[in-house]
C-alpha cells in the first residue's frame, strides 16, 4: 500500500541535463510498495491537474526552504514527525499527521529555476511546506557554483526518506546517488 507519493515537478531544462539526480530517485524507488514517484514537467501557464486538485484541497506538501515570512502552514521533518513551524502549521497540525497517504511536491530544477517556478505558480504557492535539516553538507560534485547549503534532488529525497524511515530505500538511492556522482 502507497502511503507516500513524491512528484517531481521538473523545470523543462532540467530534463536535458546529465547532471540531474531526479532519474536516479525514479529508478532507486520504482519497485517500492510504498513510495510511488512520478515525474511531472512544469508548465507554467498548463499546470498539473493532479498538483492543482491536491494543493485546493490542502493536502499537497512543497519541499522548499521555509523563510521566516511565509504565510502558510510550515513544518520541519524530524524522525516521520511534522513540527509546527508558525501558527498556521499548529492549526493544521492534526490533519497532517492523520493522513493516510502523504503528496508531497519537490521542484527539481536549479536553485533560480525553482525560485521563478514558485513565483509563478499559484498553486504551489499555497502548498503547506515541508522543510529538512540535513546532518552533513552536499556531496553533489556535478555542477558549479551551488548554493551553500542546498542539496541537489537525489540528496534532499534521501534526507526525507531517512527522516520517514524508508531507510531500505534510502540506500538503494544513495548507491545509485554516489555512483552517479563520480563521473
Amino acid at each position: 500500500m502507497t502511503v507516500l507519493v513524491l512528484y517531481l515537478l521538473t523545470h523543462s531544462r532540467e530534463l536535458q541535463k546529465d547532471t540531474n539526480t531526479g532519474i536516479l530517485v525514479l529508478q532507486a524507488l520504482s519497485a517500492s510498495l510504498k513510495i510511488r514517484v512520478e515525474v511531472i514537467e512544469w508548465q507554467r501557464k498548463a499546470p498539473d491537474q493532479r498538483l492543482f486538485d491536491l494543493s485546493a484541497s490542502r493536502q499537497l506538501g512543497l519541499i522548499y526552504p521555509l523563510l521566516a515570512d511565509t504565510p502558510q502552514a510550515c513544518y520541519l521533518l524530524h524522525h516521520g514527525q511534522y513540527q509546527a513551524q508558525n501558527p498556521a502549521a499548529l492549526a493544521e497540525l492534526e490533519a497532517r499527521q492523520s493522513e493516510a497517504v502523504k503528496h508531497w511536491v519537490l521542484l527539481d530544477a536549479t536553485w533560480q529555476e525553482a525560485a521563478k517556478m514558485l513565483r509563478q505558480s499559484p498553486y504551489l504557492q499555497s502548498c503547506y511546506r515541508l522543510a529538512i535539516k540535513p546532518d552533513t553538507p552536499s556531496l553533489y560534485k556535478l555542477r558549479r557554483n551551488q548554493k551553500a547549503g542546498a542539496l541537489c534532488t537525489a540528496e534532499v529525497v534521501m534526507e526525507l526518506l531517512q527522516q520517514t524511515g524508508f531507510i531500505h530505500e534510502k540506500e538503494q538511492l544513495m548507491l545509485l546517488f554516489d555512483e552517479f556522482n563520480k563521473r
